[in-house]
């Protein structure tokens, strides 16, 4: 018997180091490519950001009344009403609006957005059960609106960047949307406004101006977070070296490059001009390499994002 157990427990090792090191090997290979980021490192990243934004709304949104929009407004304002706490409104509505997208919205949409928004939820629920938290961590409510923010647009830019959502009042934007002439953007931020703006009368004017000025801050740090995880390095260089950069660029980096001929201005020599895109990862050690064989080169960096084509998608999904 203990034999068997014993033969079990290695079989069950030797299984467990195989498939870590499939995966390992299938992910530096698939780096290697550029190729699209695979399912399993999608979701845990949807993931990730449900529980993240989680915390925040736990240690910081919810024990200070901060309505940001979401459905996590709309709950502490519906807990000043209903004997439930906040977590469990939250779950009882994002339930609601998932089964009203389900049938609205369509299937493909509320199942991505079920997970993360369940998740979210459930994860929240289950803090207040293990750490229960009783007004504010710090007493001071501008730096915990500030932490708020920073944990919320980073969740929410890591989805974004996923083509993913958290559910919850985007719902019921798209849902506008669909049978009005709303745009996404300004529907979100008209049924956000209408729960904020409420927040002044339900609360006192100081949380109330408090989560006015979190919901107009909330854009701009999502928007500067999703252009520091998509900024990428635009290579112009100008050589007389085509030979050497143009090996380093396809065989060490795995990369290509448009390739043009030109001539210099003032002494009329022919030379060679790239134009490639990297990742922030790849650009210093071109940066040395073009350093190193060509120091003569005229080279211009510039910052992009939003850059489509082969080896930058984040993931399989097309916009």
């Amino acid at each position: 018997m203990d034999k068997e157990c014993s033969d079990e427990k290695r079989n069950n090792e030797i299984f467990g180091r195989h498939f870590i090191n499939n995966y390992l090997e299938r992910r530096a290979m698939a780096k290697y490519n550029h190729d699209p980021m695979d399912e399993l490192t999608r979701y845990l990243l949807m993931a990730f950001a449900a529980i993240l934004m989680a915390c925040g709304t736990h240690f910081f949104k919810y024990p200070n009344s901060f309505v940001i929009g979401g459905v996590e407004g709309m709950s502490i304002i519906a807990s000043t009403f209903i004997p439930l706490t906040r977590p469990q409104l939250t779950l009882i509505i994002n339930i609601a609006l998932l089964v009203i997208a389900f049938f609205i919205l369509g299937k493909h949409f509320t199942l991505r957005t079920g997970y993360v928004a369940i998740l979210n939820s459930l994860t929240a629920l289950a803090l207040d059960y293990i750490c229960p938290i009783e007004g504010s961590l710090t007493g001071n409510k501008m730096l915990e609106l500030v932490y708020t923010l920073i944990i919320s647009a980073f969740g929410s830019a890591i989805l974004f960047n996923l083509a993913a959502s958290s559910g919850g009042t985007d719902i019921i934007a798209m849902i506008l949307k669909k049978f009005s002439s709303l745009e996404v953007g300004k529907a979100l931020l008209a049924v956000d406004g209408i729960f904020t703006i409420a927040s002044i009368w339900i609360f006192d004017v100081e949380i109330g101006l408090l989560s006015v000025l979190g919901l107009l801050l909330k854009g701009i740090f999502v928007d500067v977070i999703i252009q520091s995880f998509n900024t990428d390095k635009f290579f112009i260089i100008i050589t007389t070296k085509p030979k050497e950069i143009g090996s380093f660029i396809r065989d060490d980096l795995n990369r290509s490059a448009t390739v043009l001929d030109g001539m210099g201005l003032y002494k009329g020599v022919k030379r060679s001009i790239f134009f490639l895109v990297l990742s922030p990862k790849e650009a210093p050690r071109t940066r040395a390499f073009l350093k190193n064989i060509d120091p003569y080169a005229f080279i211009t960096i510039l910052n992009t994002s939003k850059i489509i084509g082969k080896g930058f998608y984040l993931t399989s999904d097309s916009e």
